[in-house]
């Protein structure tokens, strides 16, 4: 029977061995080949999409990582991945994909080389936490009016009722990026995101201009979560730790 993709997401502010040296090292060990690994990205981090003053330079960084199981990326963070992780102020946090969305005009059909999958997923609910993964590649020329968006969609996520914590991720700054947000429940991200407001304008405005060449977008059902993200609280303080090995 077909499973949804098990997705793990570290983020530091400081990783251990330095920002440069960390993102090369992880991306070796992840081209010499990860057992049950299905896909992955090595991103530069900051908090672009909470904060309307985000940290760009010299930012964090963060591996996002699609998995075949829970057991796969378990045995991964326990050997050739602990490294990576044998840190301070990790944010670490393991989720299924529970929906799939391409753009329709996007060019590609995959994110970083990974096809996601949502098969075999229950559908979430209005009162169970919601994890929005949004990846867009802006058109040349663009930048400046997605930076203005952003400015006005950070605005009400950082005071929306909902938001639990946010960091934007880029693999190729500046046209690159990827937003992970979490939020309290998936009925508050829906009014994020579809009342009107600053992110609903940001998203018009971007499907109609046809600002992104390629889009995907994934709602995910978190698992486990340690550390914050951006807030001082933890954001899903019911759930369990997650699981990086006993560290």
């Amino acid at each position: 029977m077909s499973t949804p993709d098990f997705l793990t997401i570290d983020a530091f502010l400081r990783p251990p061995g330095g920002r440069i040296r960390w993102r090369r090292s992880l991306r070796r060990a992840i081209d010499d080949g990860i057992d049950g690994l299905r896909g992955s990205t090595v991103n530069h981090a900051n908090n672009g999409t909470h904060s309307l003053a985000p940290r760009v330079l010299p930012g964090g960084v963060a591996l996002v990582a699609a998995w075949e199981s829970a057991d796969a990326a378990e045995a991964a963070f326990a050997g050739p991945l602990r490294w990576a992780v044998d840190g301070p102020g990790r944010f670490s946090l393991d989720a299924e994909i529970v929906r799939v969305k391409i753009g329709t005009d996007s060019e590609r059909d995959h994110w970083h080389g990974w096809k996601p999958s949502a098969a075999g997923a229950e559908p979430l609910i209005d009162g169970e936490p919601m994890i929005a993964i949004v990846h867009g590649i802006l058109r040349r020329g663009r930048l400046m009016e997605f930076l203005r968006n952003n400015v006005h969609a950070a605005s009400r996520a950082a005071h929306h009722p909902g938001h639990r914590g946010s960091i934007d991720i880029s693999s190729q700054l500046p046209y690159e990026h990827t937003s992970i947000s979490l939020w309290r429940t998936y009925a508050l991200a829906q009014d994020f995101a579809y009342k009107k407001g600053g992110h609903a304008s940001a998203m018009t405005h971007a499907l109609k201009q046809s600002t992104h060449r390629a889009s995907v977008f994934l709602q995910a059902r978190p698992l486990a979560c340690s550390g914050t993200l951006g807030i001082d609280k933890p954001p899903y303080p019911k759930l369990p730790e997650a699981n990086r090995a006993g560290m």
